[in-house]
């Protein structure tokens, strides 16, 4: 028996060529509703989904930053984001099609799991650009705020056909009960289109980091990270 959590999810396919402008994506949908879908199926508590331009900046960041996260993706325990992303300066930014504020959300305006956030899937590109804990750190310590695990690639991950399924894999992963991390790197790594997948773990103490990343499911919603000092990461490329 798996605990029940809130689930929320969002994505972009399609952008705008007079602001917000990126390249349309094609199987962003297919990824983060088949993991929503997935979830509810098993009794989970389907929260959110929005898609296009009823995605918003505001919805990631904190209301020390002007956002409104709190009642959106750290008002549910999973979240999943399927669209661009990129990252530089150490930053992880994240794109949207609608100018709700502005096209774009920095990880710096982040406060990931400071009400009720566990597990945040990036599924974009360059959650990561390396696995050195440098970067690694310098990326996430800074927003991860309580959540327990970060799942996304190391450098590009790519909008294609092959992978169209994998939210709803995950998905069916994660409602059931199976480990999270090892789940993640092992089906979102691809081989054939060049995808290598990470999984981020948090944790108060080296143990604590390590033991999520190796163990940890859906039924450790209630054992909450009192700090992130620590993390641990497994990644197959």
């Amino acid at each position: 028996m798996t605990l029940q959590v809130r689930v929320g999810a969002e994505w972009v396919n399609t952008y705008h060529s007079d602001h917000c402008t990126e390249n349309n994506l094609s199987y962003r949908d297919d990824h983060a509703v088949g993991f929503y879908n997935e979830m509810g199926s098993h009794g989970h508590v389907k929260v959110f989904c929005w898609g296009n331009d009823d995605c918003w900046e505001t919805d990631f960041s904190h209301p020390t930053s002007g956002g409104d996260s709190l009642n959106w993706t750290d008002n549910v325990h999973f979240f999943f984001y399927s669209d661009h992303g990129g990252n530089w300066s150490n930053t992880m930014h994240i794109a949207f099609s609608s100018q709700r504020r502005y096209c774009q959300s920095a990880s710096s305006q982040w406060r990931l799991g400071a009400k009720m956030l566990k597990w945040f899937v990036l599924d974009c590109c360059q959650c990561v650009l390396d696995t050195s804990a440098a970067h690694i750190g310098a990326v996430w310590f800074g927003p991860m705020r309580g959540v327990h695990m970060i799942f996304g690639f190391i450098g590009n991950g790519t909008d294609s056909w092959w992978n169209a399924s994998l939210g709803k894999d995950f998905g069916h992963d994660a409602a059931v009960g199976y480990s999270l991390a090892s789940h993640w790197v092992d089906r979102a790594y691809s081989f054939w289109l060049n995808d290598d997948s990470i999984a981020i773990a948090a944790g108060a103490t080296q143990a604590e980091a390590i033991n999520r990343r190796e163990n940890e499911t859906v039924n450790w919603r209630d054992y909450s990270v009192a700090s992130t000092s620590w993390l641990a990461w497994k990644y197959r490329r």
